[in-house]
């Protein structure tokens, strides 16, 4: 089969998945476009209602071969393939420049009962409140996939998860991080049931307590990171809750970073603390012999 009117009704549904979180909501349904995006969904699991594919788009990018490849993937796990023409995939596409590779899929959950803590390491989780803008959700899902943290809620949510730009931002990692989307008050349920010390991201004193700067916190203990809305930062409802405060030092005339730059330096600060921890536990080698 192959699209190849702009007016078909299939595409007309597409461009309202794209476009309408309410259209999204009522069908259960979300976009997952680009290869690598599609590619991860796969392996995360995700079995696509329909991939649509346009072979006249597909990029340099990856060869022959891999194209090939998720082809046949897609064909195994999707309940149909269709192809379009170049103007109707352009038309569907969220991205400028749309590599050819597109799926209708259903929404996960983000049910915060289906999250899991490891048992054999300090738990490390990110806690976002109210952020506004999709491809800040995008990048700090991407952060949290390379730094390896074992959970991402979204609490009291502005912007939508599903929405294409997140996917695309993130790189499809929003299927490869545990995450869940719940209110601030099952958010901080959850965490003290778990015993996560809770670190919010914030210039100002917690509890009477000034910030510490971020690389003076200790995070080789099971902690849950938080950060807060773009323009005003975390709540009173979490700054109240807060066990301990980090800062990020600014040395220019800015007053703030990104909060997508903020969550990664904080995480990677973790990360790093944990390695270092780690390698100063293993045997020297004139202990091994």
């Amino acid at each position: 089969m192959r699209i190849t009117s702009l007016t078909n009704p299939r595409v007309k549904h597409v461009v309202a998945l794209r476009d309408h979180k309410r259209q999204r909501d009522e069908d259960g349904l979300m976009l997952i476009e680009g290869f690598d995006p599609l590619d991860l969904a796969l392996d995360c699991g995700v079995r696509p209602k329909t991939t649509f594919v346009c072979p006249e788009l597909f990029k340099p990018s990856h060869s022959p071969s891999e194209h090939q490849r998720l082809l046949a993937r897609v064909a195994a796990c999707s309940e149909e393939v269709i192809e379009t023409s170049p103007p109707v995939f352009e038309k569907m596409a969220y991205r400028d420049g749309p590599d050819g590779w597109l799926a209708v899929a259903p929404k996960p959950k983000f049910a915060l009962e289906d999250l899991a803590l490891p048992t054999n390491a300090p738990a490390l989780v990110l806690v976002v409140e109210s952020v506004e803008k999709p491809g800040n959700l995008g990048a700090m899902l991407r952060t949290c996939d390379a730094a390896g943290a074992h959970a991402f809620l979204f609490c009291d949510p502005k912007a939508d998860l599903t929405n294409p730009n997140v996917v695309r931002a993130s790189q499809g990692t929003l299927f490869s991080v545990p995450v869940a989307q719940c209110s601030n008050e099952a958010a901080l349920g959850w965490l003290r049931q778990r015993d996560l010390c809770i670190v919010a991201t914030t210039p100002n004193a917690v509890n009477g307590k000034p910030p510490l700067t971020f690389t003076e916190f200790d995070y080789r203990v099971p902690c849950a990171i938080l950060v807060g809305e773009e323009r005003y930062g975390l709540s009173a409802f979490w700054l109240r809750q807060a066990d301990a405060a980090v800062r990020i030092p600014m040395m220019g005339r800015v007053n703030s970073l990104n909060v997508s730059v903020s969550a990664a330096l904080v995480l990677y600060e973790a990360v790093r603390q944990r390695q270092r921890s780690t390698a100063s536990a293993l045997p020297s080698e004139g202990a091994q012999r």
